[in-house]
């Protein structure tokens, strides 16, 4: 009897281990955008519907389609697992510091935030550390260098003005070879790391305005269907404890993005 006992023991080990060796690694932003989902507020998801964020729409890696850097979701590869533990104080690669995330209630969950429809936007309420991570994992993935299909780099891309990166990803994002950031939460650890002190780490890149960059990455984590109004970015920047000096212009030039994104899409 023991023995037999000492055989389902080992059989039920080696099952175990079965199932953990099984489990993929998964894409970062998925994992990432998951764990986020678990912890936003708000309505959400790709069609604007409520009930959940949206998670990355990436089209596929550098030199597919509609390429995506910076954790699309069919882009880089990485942990897959969900944010550190509550206590954990994860720093983005520059550890700059971000205003309004102090102890206590976070600054979403306060009064003055307009109402109004976020969608994948709403992946903005995730820990600060969710967002340290993905700018990680972003600053890790950019190779600054990337070819375009017009034999421009993808620096170049990010260095122009929102309506240039508008037309320029209209007329090319269908071609074999055209990336981008599409991650929504990839592009608001962007933008968090650009508005913090007017300066982004991609490097190579020169943006045209902090404005510019700034509406580039909020268009480029909009919801497709669901237009960026003023108190869309109001909303997206007092959730984030973030400021920009002109919404109006932002939310213009993000709307301009969201626009050729969504066209393009078909």
């Amino acid at each position: 009897m023991a023995s037999n006992r000492s055989k389902l023991l080992l059989m039920s080990v080696a099952a175990g281990a079965l199932v953990l060796t099984q489990i993929p690694s998964g894409h970062f932003t998925l994992g990432s955008d998951a764990y986020a989902q678990g912890h936003s507020g708000s309505s959400g998801g790709h069609s604007g519907g409520s009930g959940g964020q949206g998670g990355s729409g990436g089209k596929g890696g550098q030199g597919g389609q509609g390429g995506a850097l910076g954790g699309g979701s069919t882009g880089t590869h990485g942990s897959g697992q969900g944010g550190p533990s509550a206590d954990s104080d994860g720093q983005g690669p520059k550890s700059k510091p971000t205003e309004g995330r102090g102890g206590g209630r976070p600054v979403w969950a306060k009064e003055g935030i307009p109402e109004v429809e976020l969608g994948r936007l709403n992946v903005a309420r995730s820990p600060s550390q969710v967002l340290d991570r993905q700018l990680k994992e972003a600053l890790a993935t950019w190779v600054p260098t990337t070819k375009e299909p017009t034999g421009i780099t993808i620096a170049q891309l990010y260095s122009m003005t929102a309506s240039q990166f508008a037309a320029y990803v209209l007329a090319n994002f269908k071609t074999t070879g055209f990336v981008m950031i599409d991650s929504p939460l990839a592009n608001l650890a962007l933008l968090r790391d650009l508005l913090v002190d007017s300066r982004t780490q991609l490097t190579g890149v020169t943006p045209a305005s902090v404005n510019n960059l700034a509406a580039i990455f909020i268009g480029s984590a909009a919801d497709k269907s669901i237009p960026i109004t003023t108190d869309t970015v109001i909303a997206l920047t007092t959730i984030m404890g973030l400021k920009v000096t002109d919404v109006a212009a932002v939310a213009a030039m993000a709307e301009i993005v969201r626009q050729a994104i969504s066209t393009a899409h078909g």
